[in-house]
């Protein structure tokens, strides 16, 4: 495979951005190409990721229906490292997705768009041409080619399997460090009905209920288990940053496994590592764009990234639709898309990186007497899921300090960190609308702690 092909936008990676990335912009009439490394686009991170439920709407995508849509709990109960401690958090806005199910939607949907789709094609690097992308260079088995574009879109995931080999002036080849990661595995599982009830009849797991325990392997962790005894399945959830000592999320779950006795075979399920750190500070280069985990657009608060994707691709889509109308594809032209979309959802996802930062910092120790003393509450889980800013008022913190006496310096951090977040969400509500490199140079140093 040697051929060169001329295309208006090639897009790597057909995870829920590419899919719905090539859609949009092969719906307006472009030549699109959707390059997908696995041989069919639903194997990779077959698994439940709970999304937004305006993010579809918002993004002008299909809504998941039927068999991807995943059952929700009755409610969700979060508890602290030891387990002593409850917060019964509040119904929150999400809609739990298979996403094995819904990405391949979303491929049909490009393909039926007019994208031409390649399975088992994977990108390998960035054809440049005077600092310019011109095209990607591709694997097929054991072929090699290249395919050539005014414009390449990177929605290869954590990898970022293009945007590295970006040049360097664009600030994209940021490799994620391992701290601004979590490893994850999620799977559902069959349930023997009759041994299952015996467990909830003896108090050992609950019915219909999720219960999520944090910071027992790590502050930024999770172990999800949530059985439903109608739908016959349990649907187990683990979350590790990695660190000497800790076990890995397979490790963990086959522990879990050996401690419930009724859980049969998998049903589906995946795991993989997530960024959970804030957004790249610039999306775009010369005849390039980056979306998705590639762009590190996940929520730090807990790692979900399909909705951040999916309203990605809808800015991307209108952006590149008009670069390629008008046939300019310098990072000037294609700003508009970094701007719409760093200063619209990256303030948020900026604020929570702070936080996530500090929640790095504290012990288990710390959760513990936060979750205890009531100081953590369920107003505080909510804002971090939808995702909004949580902004208490007067009453709050002054119920908060009472409750916290025991550790007045805990509290002392959490403020100081508090007011840090809310400066890096400020200066991302002011991210440069058009791009001038000595104004986005400013911009990066006003940012607190660049």
């Amino acid at each position: 495979m040697t051929k060169v092909n001329e295309y208006d936008l090639i897009v790597a990676g057909a995870g829920p951005a590419g899919c719905a990335l090539a859609a949009k912009t092969a719906g307006k009439g472009a030549r699109v190409l959707l390059l997908e490394k696995e041989d069919d686009a639903a194997v990779s991170r077959d698994w439940v990721a709970d999304v937004e439920k305006g993010a579809f709407s918002e993004a002008g995508v299909p809504q998941p229906a039927g068999e991807a849509l995943f059952k929700e709990p009755g409610r969700t109960i979060m508890l602290s490292p030891s387990g002593r401690h409850e917060v019964a958090l509040l119904p929150a806005p999400l809609t739990p997705v298979r996403t094995g199910v819904y990405v391949r939607e979303l491929f049909r949907w490009a393909s039926q768009s007019g994208a031409e789709v390649r399975t088992g094609s994977k990108a390998q690097g960035l054809i440049l041409e005077g600092g310019t992308v011109r095209g990607v260079r591709v694997e097929e088995g054991t072929s090699r080619g290249e395919f050539s574009a005014p414009l390449v879109a990177d929605c290869t995931g954590i990898t970022g399997d293009l945007r590295m080999s970006a040049p360097a002036e664009w600030g994209l080849s940021v490799p994620v460090r391992a701290d601004e990661t979590v490893l994850a595995r999620r799977e559902v599982l069959a349930i023997d009905p009759e041994a299952a009830a015996l467990a909830v009849e003896r108090g050992a797991i609950p019915d219909g209920i999720r219960k999520d325990r944090m910071g027992a392997l790590g502050t930024y962790s999770v172990q999800t288990r949530y059985l439903d005894l109608q739908g016959g399945f349990i649907d187990i959830l683990i979350g590790i940053k990695p660190a000497p000592g800790l076990p890995t999320p397979e490790q963990r779950l086959e522990q879990t496994l050996s401690e419930l006795p009724f859980v049969g075979e998998r049903i589906f399920g995946d795991g993989a590592p997530i960024p959970i750190r804030r957004p790249l500070d610039s999306l775009v280069g010369d005849g390039f764009m980056v979306l998705g985990d590639s762009a590190c657009q996940t929520i730090p608060a807990h790692g979900s990234g399909v909705a951040s994707a999916l309203i990605a691709a809808d800015l991307a889509a209108s952006t590149a639709t008009r670069a390629i109308g008008e046939g300019r594809f310098d990072r000037a032209s294609l700003w508009e898309y970094s701007h719409a979309f760093l200063s619209t959802r990256g303030p948020v996802l900026a604020y929570y990186d702070v936080i996530r930062k500090l929640t790095d910092r504290i012990g288990e120790s710390d959760l513990e007497f936060l979750m205890g003393k009531r100081v953590l509450t369920a107003e505080e889980v909510y804002c971090g899921l939808v995702p909004v800013l949580f902004v208490p008022g007067p009453s709050t913190l002054a119920r908060k300090v009472l409750r916290g006496a025991g550790k007045m310096g805990l509290l002392a951090r959490f403020s100081m960190v508090g007011l840090k977040a809310r400066r890096l969400q400020k200066c991302f509500e002011r991210y440069p609308g058009e791009y001038d490199s000595r104004a986005f140079r400013s911009w990066l140093e006003r940012l607190p702690g660049y």
